[in-house]
Formats: C-alpha cells, structure tokens, sequence
C-alpha cells in the first residue's frame, strides 16, 4: 500500500482525499494548506490525518509515496518542482500543469526526467458516457463529424482545458490547425488565482476541416432541448456528424444520440456508486507505480489543450490581459 498527502485542502484536494481515502490502494497520511477553515473541514473528516500550514513542514516531515497537488493554478509548477525534489513514488498534478506552456513544457520535461509517474485528473478521459461517446465517435456512428459546439459557464482555462483535452484524445490524429478566439475581460473577474474573461467565444479548426466552438464565461447559459435539466452538469457539448447527432454534459453519466433514421434516445452511464473519476486516475497511478511504466498520457493531453488556450488568449490581442495573469482585482 501507497502513502499518500495532500497540498492544497480546496475542491480539487478536497476530491483527492476523499478518493484516497476510499482506495485499498493508498494510506492517507497528511495534508497542508494556509487557510485553517480548510484545515478545521479536513480535520472534522479526518481526525487521525496530519495537518500543517505549510507545505514545506509537511514536505520535510512527512514523506508520503505520493503527493497530489491541490493550489491554485499559478502555483502549480513551482510546488510540483519542490515535490520532485522529495523524490516521490507519483504525482497527481491538478490542471493546468502552469499557466504558462513554457513553463508547463519544463515541468513535463523535469517530471519525466525524474521518471516520476503522473496524473492529471481530466475526468473526462475515464467517465464512462465520454468513454462510450469517444468509441462511437470514432467508429463512425454518427459519421464522420463537421463541428462539436461547447457552452461553458466557467473560463477557458480552468475548465476549457477539461473538454479540449478530451476533444484532442476523442480525435487523435486530426491536428489543430487554427485558433481564432474573442474575450470579454472587462469584468476583471478572478479564478483560481488568476484573471479570467466574462464571455470568451473560440474556434479550432482541425487539419481535416471539423471545427470546435467552445463558449465560456460566467455569462454563458448553456441550454439543451434534449438534455433532463438533472442531466445538465458541466459544459454542455453538442457533436454534429454527417449522419447524427451526440448531445452530453461533461460530469454527467448519460448522453443523447441521434443517428441515421433513429428519433433519438438517452443513454445512461454512470460511474458506479460510491467511486469518482479522481480514484480512477489514482489507482491507475498506483498500477503505473507498482509495474514501473510511468504513464504521461493525461499530463501529455493537458500540455496540449493548454496549447490551443494559450492560443486563443493571444488571439485576443489584448496586451493588458493574457493567459495566467496573477489576480490584481
């Protein structure tokens, strides 16, 4: 069994506990975060659990096999360069890997060097729905595909990076080749450390002509005709094919597909009771441990949605605002 701690008590470290605290493969030994609310809530679920403050007490005092880092995005490279140097057994490195894809390429680059095992929990790379709607994407149920329309309510950056790393695992081998993008930053709105845009509307064009539309932005209401409002969780995507349709939310267990002559049917396909896509990922890291194969395919398509984002930020043209500005607002 694998020790395991956490840096960084929010959401994001908040979904890492819980699926470490529900694997048989790993120990949950300690965590670390500046805020004591996020402490006290950890405490009360975990009494027996080390807290620190500070990231740095825990790291000299507390050697865990792996660490899952949990901050703020501007912080994530400079934190995961510190864990390397512990030496871990794993990582699991929430998204972005940097704000920055100079930085996110050195990092990766250090990461493998270390021939540290990695994860970076893209949900969508093992929900079965978005499993089962890549298969028949690509086996052509609903034919060769023209567009996917995406409306996201949150930014391109902490949340567009979910859908476009799917999207480039869904198609392979069709490369980006064009980015075109347009931001509304006026309302100088903050998340995860960094500026974000209010509405943000981006198009990639794929080598063989298929686009994607991503809408983003708190102002965005994603809407659907098909989709149970219950069903509603996440960006909402919309895949167009010569010969169908596939409509889904991103975080949902169910999709609605529209193919040939069919009128349409809702497919259900949840996860399991009881498991989430973050113990999925770490027990995949802890299989990629115990075989010694370090495994970059999540860390891989992060780096390259990260790409076409930092893409679209500089399309904007806006010099006042780029991609990872540090919160001033």
């Amino acid at each position: 069994m694998l020790t395991a701690s956490v840096i960084g008590c929010g959401q994001g470290g908040g979904l890492s506990l819980d699926a470490l605290s529900n694997s048989t493969d790993y120990t949950l030994i300690a965590a670390a975060d500046p805020s004591a609310d996020a402490r006290q809530r950890v405490a009360d679920r975990f009494p027996e659990l080390r807290l620190f403050s500070d990231y740095h007490e825990m790291l000299s005092v507390s050697q865990a096999d792996v660490l899952c880092v949990a901050t703020p995005a501007p912080s994530h490279a400079s934190i995961a360069r510190e864990v390397l140097h512990c030496k871990p057994k794993g990582l699991l490195l929430e998204k972005p890997l940097s704000c920055k894809v100079s930085t996110a390429e050195d990092l990766l680059r250090e990461i493998r060097d270390a021939a540290c095992p990695v994860v970076v929990p893209h949900g969508m790379l093992v929900l079965p729905a978005a499993q089962e709607i890549k298969a028949r994407i690509q086996h052509g149920d609903i034919g060769p595909v023209v567009s996917v329309e995406i409306q996201n309510a949150v930014d391109i950056l902490n949340a567009g990076i979910h859908w476009l790393a799917y999207l480039l695992d869904v198609f392979g081998d069709d490369n980006p080749k064009m980015v075109n993008a347009e931001f509304d930053v006026r309302g100088h709105e903050i998340n995860d450390g960094v500026q974000v845009e209010t509405r943000g509307a981006t198009r990639i064009v794929l080598e063989s002509g298929m686009r994607i539309d991503l809408q983003s932005g708190s102002e965005v209401n994603p809407t659907s005709d098909v989709l149970p409002l219950e069903q509603r969780r996440g960006a909402l995507f919309r895949v167009t094919g010569t010969d169908g349709v596939i409509e889904f939310s991103a975080w949902a267990g169910s999709y609605w597909l529209q193919a040939g002559e069919s009128g349409g049917e809702f497919i259900e396909r949840p996860l399991p009771v009881g498991l989430s896509y973050h113990q999925i990922f770490l027990e995949q890291l802890a299989q990629s441990i115990a075989a010694r194969k370090p495994d970059y395919g999540s860390a891989e398509l992060s780096l390259a949605a990260l790409r076409l984002i930092e893409s679209a930020y500089q399309r904007h043209g806006n010099s006042e605002w780029s991609l990872g500005a540090p919160a001033q607002y």
